[in-house]
């Protein structure tokens, strides 16, 4: 079986890694306007 096509979001721009995965995750939601658990990476 194949897998399906995913598709890779990428967001360059440095980022404070002090505020944990809850500050990436509001961050990766600003940036790109997709929740973080949608399915893509």
């Amino acid at each position: 079986m194949m897998p399906t096509a995913a598709q890779v979001w990428l967001v360059v721009e440095p980022i404070d890694m002090r505020a944990g995965i809850d500050g990436l995750s509001q961050r990766i939601q600003a940036s790109l306007g997709r929740t973080p658990c949608d399915g893509n990476a």
